[in-house]
């Protein structure tokens, strides 16, 4: 089957739905929600004895994850780049599995709009900058608390809309959530985020078109770049959009940039293209040109550097070449000794 994990064996057709039936004793009216979801190109999680059975795990394990879910995370403390630290809340390694299957199986498989740039497979940096790339004006806004923002309630509605009946709503959205909210740290907390997101998404894209403007989200980074001056007023706006949707604006990290002036969006200077800053770029080339002449000294980050070589691969090929030549000679030299 699959629209479901490896471990269910089951056969990859339709006809996975009567074996289901039978094991799980559906009536007709369940039966037939399973074939709508699995047409949908969803599990067919049609009561609560759904997950438990397609994990190999008992119903009261998986209770319990939902019920206490405090059980079943780590947490610890990461600093920020602006200075002071933010919490991380890692669920522990079977949860994170049942959090893994939800994003792959469910979550992933929604369809998101152009503007909705961050956590969106086949998307990154350089797709954000590229849309403001040439910009001749910026602003940016960064939600605060953007995860912590996003209610269970929020969550459980969003399970129902995807055709999921409540209880089992409520039981993906209780493995979902910590203390009522999305967790810091959970693989499934970006996607559900911008799914809740996608209302203000809506409003905001409506407000930049009617400012003749770009508009993109990267996570928790607003984009907004045109011709038009971006004012505090403009700024408030937003900031009144978000409220509606029980976000509310990052007033430390809002930023109103002019066309003259050097343009950050998500780390990449966008005046011209988007691109890693000059100090940055620089950094990399005097780190590479002594890993040519002096391989053995990076023998240890032979890796490091083919990481680089792929991140510039974005934005440069050309040199990007040149780095996993450098790269792949320290890597050769580190294996023979």
């Amino acid at each position: 089957m699959s629209h479901l994990p490896l471990l269910v064996s089951f056969p990859d057709d339709a006809h996975s739905i009567d074996l289901l039936a039978t094991e799980l004793e559906w009536d007709d009216g369940n039966s037939a929600l399973a074939r709508r979801l699995w047409e949908s190109r969803l599990p067919p999680l049609v009561d609560t004895a759904c997950l438990p059975y397609l994990f190999g795990v008992s119903a009261k394990l998986i209770s319990a994850m939902g019920l206490f879910p405090k059980r079943y995370y780590r947490l610890f403390q990461r600093p920020k780049k602006g200075g002071g630290t933010r919490q991380i809340e890692s669920p522990r390694r079977f949860l994170k599995v049942i959090q893994w299957w939800i994003n792959d199986h469910i979550l992933s498989r929604q369809q998101m709009p152009a503007y909705v740039v961050g956590f969106v497979k086949g998307k990154s940096i350089f797709d954000n900058g590229e849309q403001h790339a040439r910009g001749k004006n910026l602003m940016v806004v960064d939600i605060a608390d953007f995860f912590p923002s996003v209610p269970m309630t929020k969550v459980i509605q969003l399970f129902q809309s995807l055709n999921f009946p409540e209880p089992v709503s409520h039981q993906l959205a209780r493995l979902c959530c910590l203390e009522e909210r999305l967790p810091q740290g959970a693989p499934t907390s970006p996607a559900i985020a911008n799914l809740v997101f996608l209302p203000a998404d809506e409003e905001l894209a409506r407000l930049a078109n009617g400012w003749a403007c770009e508009y993109t989200r990267y996570a928790d980074d607003l984009a907004f770049s045109g011709s038009r001056r971006f004012s505090k007023e403009d700024l408030a706006e937003v900031g009144e959009v978000l409220r509606r949707y029980g976000f509310s604006v990052s007033e430390s990290k809002a930023r109103i940039v002019g066309a003259r002036a050097r343009q950050i969006l998500t780390g990449l200077v966008v005046n011209v293209k988007p691109q890693p800053p000059r100090w940055k770029r620089r950094l990399w080339r005097a780190m590479f040109h002594r890993a040519s002449k002096h391989p053995h000294e990076f023998s240890d980050r032979a890796q490091r550097l083919a990481g680089i070589a792929a991140f510039v691969n974005q934005f440069n090929p050309k040199l990007a070449e040149e780095y996993r030549g450098v790269s792949e000679e320290v890597r050769r030299r580190a294996a023979t000794g």
